[in-house]
């Protein structure tokens, strides 16, 4: 993507990513995230209590297997930015945690600092970042770490 211009037809297509991504990950195929991912691709979702960075799809994946996913992932305010031959995409999301599972019920926001790439099967992330930035968890919960109560 070195020196090149993003068109029209790219930045929808980088919108359609996130928007898979939410998709794929609510539907927990995990055996899809190479339409997500390149192979050497670096979750760093450590911000957000993750137990560490994670390199390449099947690390990637292995988490997503076992990790506490909320009702469904949304993300809005997209913006992607071509830094001359990096893209970059910053995004908000927020994602419900209703499920009769999660303890407690809780509304979760924050950040996605993503770097993506273009490849001959289209779109995908080199590098995911998210950032916690706000919870509303509804009731009086004292009783709960600091990290589930509202801020």
């Amino acid at each position: 993507m070195e020196g090149a211009v993003l068109d029209a037809t790219d930045i929808i297509e980088v919108h359609q990513l996130l928007g898979l991504y939410g998709h794929i990950v609510d539907a927990g195929e995990w055996d899809r995230f190479d339409e997500l991912f390149v192979a050497d691709a670096v979750l760093d979702y450590s911000a957000v209590r993750a137990p560490r960075v994670f390199h390449g799809v099947a690390e990637i994946r292995e988490y997503f297997r076992g990790a506490n996913h909320p009702s469904a992932h949304h993300v809005t305010n997209i913006v992607v930015i071509d830094g001359g031959g990096e893209v970059g995409v910053k995004s908000k999301f927020f994602a419900p945690y209703t499920r009769s599972t999660h303890d407690p019920l809780r509304w979760y926001g924050g950040d996605y600092d993503d770097v993506v790439v273009r490849t001959p099967d289209g779109w995908r992330f080199r590098r995911r970042v998210c950032s916690a930035r706000w919870q509303f968890t509804p009731g009086d919960h004292q009783d709960l770490p600091e990290h589930r109560r509202t801020w």
